[in-house]
């Protein structure tokens, strides 16, 4: 696997966290008060693994060569 392909890989599962945090903040507007914070908590965490398969997949595109 070239360092090109493993970067798609991770802009593709950044792509699908993105999904998913656009569906549980559509959530938000109809969650009742004892979930919300559960709900925030999964936005949250969700968000960070986005920016990280998102730096990620940038370093790899950076790189040269197979892996």
């Amino acid at each position: 696997m070239t360092y090109k392909e493993w970067a798609e890989e991770y802009f593709e599962s950044a792509g699908n966290l993105r999904e998913r945090i656009a569906v549980l903040k559509n959530e938000l507007k109809t969650v009742s008060a004892d979930k919300l914070v559960e709900l925030t908590n999964r936005i949250n965490i969700m968000t960070a693994m986005y920016y990280e398969c998102m730096d990620t997949a940038r370093l790899l595109a950076r790189r040269k060569g197979e892996c």
